[in-house]
């Protein structure tokens, strides 16, 4: 039993997830997202290269025309690196963008959404201590992490000699080829390099991002014993609960009980059910039920209107209608109307009859 009990067999729950999530805790593949933004730099410098290509091209034109009107003076320098450094942003500002944006996106969708969490931003000093560092060089996780990384990156240079290989013949003519041939051949070469390795690596973060899942799910099992207490602690504890209800329950009675000596009559039937109601025209255009009970509790409302010298009128299936349709506080419907009224009418007249005698 105590075997079982420690055994992370169960299902995570919703409210185990909830929290993991705000600490920051979610199934995440750092492969997915840098395949991915791998994938956009690439499609971005497909885009963009010609413009940026375009724009550099300009750039030494002009410097070149321009190169002798410029000296070796401080404020010529200076003017030549801002011409110089405004066009590199201007090229590279919006591959970064995209880039960013790119990565933005995948991360939000992995985890399912915008998560901030300041504990992983504030600095600990339990974070940066050598020895548990050091320590965490030799857990499962790293071991695994550190076995993917070699991995990709011999794939990485299996698919670059792979390529290379099927392009010997080529090499061997590049001697006699244009430079422009060869820089075409080249670019060639590279992009088919960069289009298999990204493919490769699409596949890889894909089957990482299933361990991934796969991974946090398995660490956020719970045992029997966790079910158990995390919902005595959402839900409460049943006998705690049940306290409650018994302690809410003899409030009620016993605020039930208080009324009943200012009602003016008591309906009931020989045993059952007994239904108190008070009629003030000051508080309600009707009679109100002030107190109700079935069995022992009805037997109480009938002892305390004997104390209390409140009427008792036997009409069993008005009280057994009164009993089920109305609650304690609430005005009586108008179909009771002419059958209490027949009821306070008699008592009235009991009354009238008690004090003229």
């Amino acid at each position: 039993m105590s075997e079982d009990a420690g055994e992370k067999t169960e299902q995570p729950t919703g409210h185990k997830i909830s929290q993991a999530r705000e600490k920051g805790q979610v199934p995440k593949s750092m492969e997915v997202s840098a395949s991915v933004v791998l994938l956009a730099s690439g499609g971005a410098l497909l885009l963009l290269g010609p413009y940026g290509w375009g724009r550099l091209v300009d750039f030494f034109r002009h410097m070149v025309w321009r190169a002798a009107d410029f000296s070796r003076e401080p404020t010529d320098l200076v003017m030549i690196s801002d011409l110089a450094l405004k066009e590199v942003l201007i090229i590279t500002l919006p591959l970064a963008l995209i880039i960013m944006i790119v990565s933005l996106i995948v991360n939000i969708y992995q985890i399912g959404g915008f998560i901030m969490v300041w504990d992983t931003i504030v600095p600990k000093i339990d974070k940066i201590n050598f020895i548990k560092g050091f320590g965490r060089f030799f857990k499962m996780r790293t071991f695994v992490e550190c076995v993917k990384s070699i991995l990709k990156m011999l794939v990485i240079f299996l698919v670059g000699y792979l390529v290379i290989k099927d392009h010997l013949d080529d090499f061997v003519l590049m001697a006699d080829m244009q430079p422009i041939t060869i820089a075409v051949l080249a670019l060639k070469i590279a992009l088919e390099i960069f289009v298999k390795t990204v493919i490769v690596l699409l596949v890889l973060a894909a089957m990482d991002y299933g361990y991934q899942r796969w991974q946090f799910n398995e660490d956020m099992k719970m045992t029997k014993q966790e079910v158990k207490d995390e919902y005595k602690q959402i839900e409460g504890d049943p006998i705690v609960k049940n306290r409650i209800r018994q302690a809410q329950r003899e409030a009620s009675k016993k605020r039930q009980l208080e009324g009943v000596p200012n009602a003016d009559v008591v309906i009931a039937n020989p045993t059952h059910f007994a239904v108190a109601l008070e009629y003030d025209r000051t508080k309600a255009p009707a009679p109100i039920v002030v107190a109700k009970g079935a069995d022992f509790l009805a037997l109480r409302i009938k002892d305390i209107a004997r104390e209390a010298k409140v009427p008792i009128v036997e009409n069993k299936p008005l009280a057994q209608a009164l009993y089920k349709a109305v609650e304690v506080g609430e005005v009586i419907p108008s179909e009771f109307y002419k059958a209490v009224a027949g009821v306070l009418s008699y008592v009235y007249k009991v009354k009238g009859r008690k004090r003229r005698g």
